[in-house]
């Protein structure tokens, strides 16, 4: 069974999917955006009060001069601290911002002035954990920040899952009217709730194809009415002919009689199969019991065939089973694949083999792609019996043997009871 789950849980899978991961996506784009914005303020701030305080470097002042308790300055490179020096040229100058290993942070602003040793490029060191958020408050920050997306989240959820079943509904009403259908009614469907294009489109052509169904389906029934009334009318005037023909005592009437008797039942036979075909009821099938003298009693009806065309004939039942099918269709099914391969196998051999899982007939004649006895193809024979698999969903296969001849297949669909 395909294991298939409902639109609207699709629908709400992909989107709840997508939400969070696009709120994981903005959250850690929030993150980097909060530090990306304190180290480009401390910069810019740096930047911007350096120069005032570079000024007292050109007022005779030297060395390390501590401005506040957050920032100093120094008129050359060689005095910065190490931790800094290694990170720099001595040529550098601008403003830049380093995260050390022991999670301090500080801001650096370098520039050429004019000091009483003459024009030289002066640094600036502020350290900006003094007044960044420490982790506990960034940590409390962050979670107040996911317990409002989350809240969005769960609105936006919400909102989702009742939109993806107002979308859904409709189809899946449909759905289930296809489904709880009854077989024999085809009137228009209809749904109710927000109907999309798509959705429109699908139930006019279901619509269409439903109408299409019954027109088909009244058809065939008038033409099995018609079938079973027009026809069967025929061969019982034919049949009390050849009884008044019968009390002649002539001998040429009486053989010609026995083959029009003979014809006149192959007919009502087939008149019947076809009937029973057109047939969909479950109530028309029931379990029949194949033995040994079911099976005599079709093979009779070939003795003479097989007398005539020198056939040698081999039958073998594997046990006595019942199965559930209509004794004239199975009947119908032998009788065609012997007829086909007992007129296709002049002076050969046709060999029958029946058990609960299968037929299978075998014959060393002309094969499939001969012309048996001068004409194309082997009738409707093997289509009345590819049909009657259709009905009862057996498997039906026919080929040619290597050695000559062919073997046709009936494969039943489910174990039959033995």
């Amino acid at each position: 069974m395909i294991n298939a789950k409902p639109m609207s849980s699709k629908i709400i899978h992909i989107y709840l999917v997508g939400a969070m991961v696009l709120l994981a996506f903005y959250g850690a784009i929030f993150y980097h955006t909060i530090l990306y914005t304190e180290n480009q303020s401390s910069e810019r701030r740096l930047a911007l009060i350096s120069p005032y305080h570079f000024k007292l470097f050109s007022q005779g002042f030297e060395g390390e001069i501590q401005i506040d308790p957050m920032l100093k300055i120094y008129d050359e490179y060689d005095i910065l601290p190490p931790s800094i020096k290694r990170r720099l040229n001595n040529n550098w100058q601008g403003s830049i911002t380093f995260h050390f290993e022991d999670d301090s942070e500080y801001s650096v602003f370098s520039q050429e002035v004019i000091t009483k040793k003459g024009i030289a490029i002066v640094y600036a060191l502020e350290d900006i954990d003094a007044i960044e958020w420490d982790d506990t408050e960034f940590a409390i920050f962050q979670a107040v920040i996911f317990g409002l997306g989350l809240f969005i989240y769960i609105i936006a959820a919400l909102f989702i899952i009742k939109m993806a079943k107002r979308i859904s509904t409709p189809f899946s009403n449909l759905a289930n009217q296809l489904e709880n259908n009854d077989k024999e009614n085809y009137t228009p469907l209809m749904v109710d709730g927000e109907l999309s294009l798509e959705l429109v489109q699908m139930l006019t052509s279901i619509n269409s194809y439903r109408s299409r169904i019954h027109d088909a389906f009244m058809r065939e029934q008038a033409f099995t009415r018609y079938v079973s009334h027009e026809l069967r009318t025929p061969m019982t005037v034919i049949r009390g002919g050849i009884s008044i023909l019968r009390r002649l005592d002539d001998e040429k009437v009486k053989k010609q009689s026995n083959r029009i008797d003979h014809a006149v039942i192959e007919m009502e036979q087939l008149i019947h199969t076809f009937l029973l075909m057109a047939r969909n009821e479950e109530s028309d099938t029931i379990n029949v019991d194949i033995s040994a003298e079911f099976i005599d009693q079709i093979v009779q009806g070939f003795e003479s065939t097989i007398k005539a065309n020198q056939v040698i004939f081999h039958q073998e039942i594997q046990c006595d089973f019942s199965l559930n099918v209509q004794p004239l269709l199975f009947s119908a099914v032998v009788n065609n694949l012997l007829k086909n391969a007992i007129n296709c196998s002049v002076n050969g051999k046709v060999s029958l083999f029946i058990s609960p899982q299968r037929i299978d007939v075998i014959d060393n004649g002309v094969g499939l792609d001969a012309k048996p006895r001068g004409y194309e193809g082997f009738g409707i024979g093997l289509n009345i019996v590819r049909d009657i698999c259709e009905k009862y969903h057996w498997q039906f296969s026919i080929k040619n043997n290597l050695g000559g001849g062919c073997t046709a297949s009936v494969i039943f669909e489910s174990p039959v009871d033995i």
